[in-house]
């Protein structure tokens, strides 16, 4: 799968001329009439030049390799419009105090999401985090950098597990201190949501990640440190609960 200006063009025009229901289905179940033309304005703004193969998928988006005219790679998140599940994320962003005039839409929600793992991202990159960095969001779709070889991503911890368990653990320890001091909870920190990148964690998935001021914060984070803990102290027997972040 690959898509160009072209052929973006060309599928745009024949979603445009669909029925309503026609309209409704999508291309990898993510582009739809408005997606595509998201995507046309960031190829437009040489933001990206196409769209390869993909690279994950989630109930809620897609992520995708992208080219840059000078050949880099990036990562492209596209937010899918026709998903249920952002009703069941709502409490990640009404609670947030960054993010208090957000419209009660589902298109509001989605476009809120993509603008929240972006402004995360940015956070945790700028504290010193290892995070892909942010490139742009428009609407539903994030760029970002992107890890991995070739078409490859590089593999989550869960399915490369480290080969220095307490060394590795000891470099994720220390961003998750990095965020923490910045006033971030990632909320959903796991072996899935941990790249191993030539043994060196990579935090992805950010977007539900919430500030310190929101009813969650403090809960959200046990929940990872209980996550690391449990994963963790497979490979390291002595590991205790209190040397978690």
């Amino acid at each position: 799968m690959k898509f160009s200006l072209d052929r973006l063009d060309r599928l745009k025009d024949s979603l445009k001329s669909a029925t309503d229901r026609e309209l409704r289905k999508t291309e990898d179940a993510v582009f739809d009439f408005h997606t595509l033309k998201v995507i046309q304005r960031l190829f437009n703004q040489k933001k990206i030049r196409t769209l390869e193969n993909i690279i994950a998928t989630g109930k809620e988006a897609n992520v995708f390799r992208g080219k840059t005219l000078d050949n880099r790679n990036r990562a492209v998140k596209i937010y899918r419009m026709n998903t249920s599940t952002f009703r069941k994320l709502a409490p990640y962003i009404e609670g947030d105090p960054r993010f208090q005039d957000v419209g009660h839409g589902h298109w509001d929600r989605i476009y809120t999401w993509a603008q929240k793992e972006y402004k995360n991202l940015h956070s945790m990159w700028a504290a010193g985090v290892k995070v892909p960095k942010p490139i742009a969001v428009d609407s539903n779709v994030v760029i970002m950098e992107y890890f991995g070889w070739r078409y490859r991503p590089y593999p989550m911890v869960k399915e490369k597990r480290p080969e220095d368990p307490e060394d590795f653990f000891n470099k994720l320890n220390d961003f998750i201190k990095k965020y923490r001091k910045i006033g971030l909870s990632h909320g959903d920190l796991s072996e899935y949501n941990i790249l191993n990148c030539r043994e060196t964690p990579i935090i992805i998935d950010v977007g539900q990640a919430v500030s310190k001021g929101h009813p969650m914060f403090d809960e959200m984070h046990e929940r990872d440190r209980k996550n690391i803990y449990r994963f963790f102290n497979k490979m390291i027997p002595e590991l205790k609960m209190e040397d978690v972040e």
